[in-house]
């Protein structure tokens, strides 16, 4: 379910504004960054930046992992990304599911990305919710939201909070 794509290191984009003063989750010089739009360089850089946390899968692997579990099928995996309890993003007409929102040994929804997404709110698509759990973040100290959800919960809520309130007011 990983894959091997990685970005162009000479290739760097500006990630979605949140606000005409915001930079809180912008890179710093030289970083890697996922870009306005869906790009190539773009997408290889979000699966490079989600491979150390379980890779992402095509919403298709996911939805047959969900009926493997007996948890659901495709319908189900709409309605989770549809209600906001897990994000998706779309590439060329697919989607990719960043696999750190599941429990690997039951494939169940975890509790703390859910709740961040929540916190984002509806503001972001799935492209800049996606770039924002893996660019290094401001209201982080330069970490990765994605690298801190499991052991820094409060403080990826209160940089979730604080992102949205810049982008949506």
């Amino acid at each position: 379910m990983q894959h091997a794509l990685t970005p162009s290191p000479a290739h760097v984009l500006r990630p979605p504004a949140l606000g005409p003063h915001s930079k809180s989750w912008a890179p710093q010089a030289g970083a890697a960054s996922f870009g306005d739009l869906p790009s190539h360089h773009g997408f290889a850089g979000l699966l490079a930046a989600y491979r150390s946390s379980g890779g992402t899968a095509r919403g298709d692997d996911v939805a047959r992992l969900l009926e493997d579990y007996r948890l659901g099928d495709f319908v189900s995996l709409a309605r989770l990304i549809a209600s906001g309890e897990v994000f998706s993003f779309e590439w060329r007409g697919t989607h990719w599911i960043p696999m750190f929102q599941f429990e690997l040994r039951d494939f169940s929804v975890k509790p703390a990305p859910r709740l961040v997404l929540a916190e984002l709110g509806p503001g972001f698509d799935g492209w800049e919710r996606a770039a924002w759990f893996a660019e290094r973040n401001t209201w982080l100290n330069d970490r990765r939201p994605v690298d801190m959800i499991e052991t820094e919960l409060a403080d990826v809520l209160a940089a979730a909070r604080t992102d949205r309130f810049i982008a949506v007011g």
